[in-house]
């Protein structure tokens, strides 16, 4: 057996002394690569909101590394108007592109942190005031992000981008969250369902049709499935 062992090592000794090089060099430039940051768009506060309602926007930067620009296009739907934009206690020090609604909804925005020791952490970039006009999902997004490291070297952090998604409802509509936690989740659903065999409660009538019915437990359902994901520069709301 040892011999054979022998026999194997002299035969690819080449291949070896190659190989075993190019496995730590292939692991030190690894080291070297930089972990992307993520930008999403995520809820703080009850994102299910009605026709009409005034909706406030924070545009949060999270950096567990330090960085010294920030660059974004932010895109909102036609079926949103923005009322007002927001630069007041902001991380950014100079803005080189203030940020301004364009007339297809989006808002661009791009400024330098100037401190000495770039920002790291979680903070404030601007906050919109936006207002749905039409029920339905109102998706809202990032285009173009960029993030640049504090490190002397200006080194892009690539972030990846993920919407967040509006639940708008008609003017006047019972909200989803019927248990007011924010959420709809299954405790909703237990409410709802156990209604279907108790008296008429408006609260629980999210369509609206006068009764109780599972199409009140479809709406519910359909506000379950829509989710986001958490990140490092990343939209959220207040009301």
């Amino acid at each position: 057996m040892i011999e054979m062992v022998r026999h194997h090592l002299r035969k690819h000794k080449y291949k070896i002394a190659v190989g075993v090089p190019m496995v730590f060099l292939l692991a030190s430039s690894l080291s070297l690569v930089r972990d992307p940051e993520e930008m999403c768009i995520v809820p703080t506060d009850n994102r299910y909101v009605e026709v009409g309602e005034q909706v406030t926007l924070e545009v949060i930067a999270d950096a567990d590394t330090p960085i010294n620009v920030i660059s974004a296009t932010i895109v909102t739907p036609p079926s949103m108007t923005i009322q007002n934009i927001s630069r007041e206690e902001s991380i950014i020090d100079l803005w080189s592109d203030e940020p301004v609604a364009s007339a297809d909804g989006k808002v661009h925005f791009s400024g330098g942190i100037i401190r000495d020791t770039g920002f790291l952490g979680s903070g404030l970039v601007l906050t919109l005031t936006v207002i749905p006009t039409e029920a339905g999902e109102a998706k809202i997004f990032f285009e173009d992000t960029t993030m640049l490291a504090h490190d002397g070297t200006g080194m892009e952090v690539a972030c990846s981008e993920n919407p967040i998604v509006l639940s708008v409802r008609p003017e006047s509509f019972p909200n989803p969250d019927v248990n007011g936690d924010k959420h709809v989740n299954l405790f909703d659903f237990g409410l709802v369902s156990a209604r279907l065999f108790m008296a008429y409660n408006r609260s629980y009538d999210l369509n609206l049709d006068g009764k109780i019915t599972i199409t009140d437990i479809a709406v519910l359902i359909s506000n379950i499935s829509s989710g986001s994901r958490l990140g490092s520069l990343a939209l959220l709301w207040e009301q």
